[in-house]
């Protein structure tokens, strides 16, 4: 069996990955925890609009990630020097859209090293961003046994708001077979239900006599445990699968193009809406919050004051340099994007607004449906 440096197909890289998830799955199952050196396996979805590394050097600010082809198109080897030695990740090009990048590194590095590759401005990479309503359907879904969640919520907005008595902040994580229940019961709760922001969901699934634990977070992160490499790679297609027929809808069915049709002009698509629960008190200090560049919203805009309590914005998304607009008041904001633009951006801004606003908004289309 090849060591990474020498795998050159995903059937090699399958083989491999297979030996140390039933390595690290055995350890855990005879020792509670992982022997030296063992790591668990890790995939990262990633949101495409570039091309495919190719053979070379990619500079990650003071660090290097060395890009080598491997026998197969759209599949490459990346490595990178660290102190703990190099380490190794594998990029599927999954289809235009979409990258998996599979590595057994440490989670505090491999993490660090993949906001490096997306986090600059305009890389066209992007997090796939899963929202509260995604992600627990993930969490819930009939075939899988929902094991344990997490909940992490920041109101990054708090000293704008003066949000006296509110929740600023609220992290927590429960295992056990009640997951489910205990979920339900925090959203009924009237104190904390707008601050329930799932972070990670846990999953048990079974593949015939083999047992797969996956860990999977709102930013597309797939922590596995078990037997079944094969039903790891397919629960990342499967995510995938549903993100993309979201993201497509919002590209293909509400994005903004003018059109000649005879001797008039005609506006196709339709904007969305993202409905808050929790009213915005001071609304051009939020909004100035909001479009100011950093992450990880990544907006940038002009802001226009059309009125008391009305904005439009001029907006760039810093993901791409796509131009995107939008109108905000109090309760609502509504989103125009041009067509051509990557939809990511709304996706993105609808996900970190339920994690550092509101966590009971909604993203609504035409007639007020909800997307997700």
């Amino acid at each position: 069996m090849p060591a990474f440096e020498y795998v050159n197909t995903r059937r090699e890289l399958k083989e491999v990955l297979r030996e140390r998830m039933v390595e690290s799955y055995d350890s855990i199952a005879e020792n509670q925890e992982l022997d030296d050196g063992q790591t668990y396996l890790k995939s990262y979805l990633i949101e495409s609009n570039r091309d495919a590394f190719t053979e070379g050097t990619v500079s990650l600010g003071d660090q290097q990630l060395y890009i080598s082809d491997t026998q197969e198109r759209g599949f490459v080897r990346a490595s990178a020097q660290t102190d703990d030695g190099r380490i190794y990740f594998f990029i599927d090009k999954l289809n235009d859209r979409f990258w998996s990048i599979h590595t057994i590194a440490k989670a505090t590095v491999s993490d660090k090293i993949i906001k490096r590759i997306i986090f600059p401005r305009f890389t066209e990479l992007d997090y796939p961003w899963l929202s509260n309503g995604f992600l627990e359907d993930v969490g819930k879904q009939p075939e899988a046994t929902f094991r344990a969640f997490s909940v992490k919520f920041e109101d990054e907005f708090h000293d704008i708001m003066a949000n006296e008595g509110g929740v600023e902040g609220l992290s927590m994580r429960l295992w056990g077979n009640s997951a489910d229940e205990v979920l339900d019961t925090l959203r009924t709760n009237e104190n904390i239900s707008g601050s329930t922001s799932l972070s990670n969901v846990g999953i048990k699934k079974e593949y015939g006599e083999r047992v797969l634990l996956s860990d999977i977070t709102y930013q597309s992160k797939f922590t596995a445990r078990g037997e079944s490499v094969e039903g790891h790679f397919s629960q990342v297609r499967d995510v995938m699968d549903k993100y993309y027929n979201i993201l497509d809808t919002v590209e293909n069915e509400y994005s903004m193009h003018t059109e000649q049709r005879g001797s008039g002009t005609h506006i196709d698509g339709h904007p969305l809406l993202i409905d808050f629960n929790r009213r915005i008190e001071n609304l051009r200090e939020f909004v100035d919050e909001l479009f100011s560049s950093t992450n990880p919203f990544r907006l940038w805009g002009v802001v226009d004051e059309m009125e008391e309590d009305y904005y439009t914005i001029a907006g760039v998304d810093m993901h791409t340099g796509d131009k995107i607009d939008f109108e905000v008041c109090p309760d609502w904001m509504r989103i125009y994007l041009p067509k051509g633009s990557c939809g990511n951006v709304v996706l993105r801004l609808y996900t970190n607004i339920q994690h550092y606003y509101d966590s009971k908004s909604t993203l609504e289309g035409e007639d007020s449906e909800q997307l997700i």
